[in-house]
């Protein structure tokens, strides 16, 4: 064996031991409810849920009206068509606050974070959520977060018109033309 296969070797064991710890470490002391409870309050996972749901309602406004606006071939929307935006637009953020909101949720967050954070882990989530320096550099990668998602956003348009000739030969090739 190389000491390049055994380098690889060593390093596959290393990850599978360390997986089977953090496995056996979840498993072996699972959180509480409550103790989960009280780290989804003090990581606002509620508030932030509840800003996800605002811009999703958002998009999705946003969205209707650029369909809208494609279908008039770029003129502005007609009466009747922002009265239909105006009406539907709000029922659609009922449905996405029900299905999506925290009565629904809190419930399943519990699980997933019972699922993947041990009774220590969560302890110390816990105590760091409540440290405002902590929280303060959580603000700031949120932040950071936001602003490297903006900058990808940005990039899409000139992506997606170097995507189309790529498609568009493929689809010729694929249908033999």
């Amino acid at each position: 064996m190389t000491f390049f296969q055994r380098l690889l070797t060593s390093a596959a064991l290393a990850l599978a031991g360390i997986t089977s710890l953090n496995t056996a470490m979840a498993q072996s002391s699972p959180a509480s409810v409550a103790a989960i409870e009280k780290l989804l309050a003090v990581n606002g996972a509620q508030k932030a849920l509840e800003a996800a749901v605002s811009g999703i309602e958002a998009q999705v406004r946003q969205q209707v009206i650029t369909n809208l606006l494609q279908q008039n071939g770029g003129k502005p929307l007609t009466p009747p068509q922002q009265v239909a935006v105006d009406k539907a637009v709000p029922g659609i953020g009922i449905v996405l606050r029900q299905e999506l909101g925290w009565a629904r949720l809190k419930e399943p967050y519990i699980k997933l974070y019972q699922a993947q954070l041990s009774g220590p882990e969560v302890e110390r989530l816990t105590q760091l959520y409540q440290d405002p320096a902590y929280v303060r550099l959580m603000e700031k990668m949120q932040l950071i977060n936001t602003q490297s998602a903006q900058l990808v956003a940005q990039r899409m348009p000139v992506i997606l018109q170097r995507i189309q000739p790529v498609l568009e030969d493929a689809l010729k090739q694929a249908i033999g033309q």
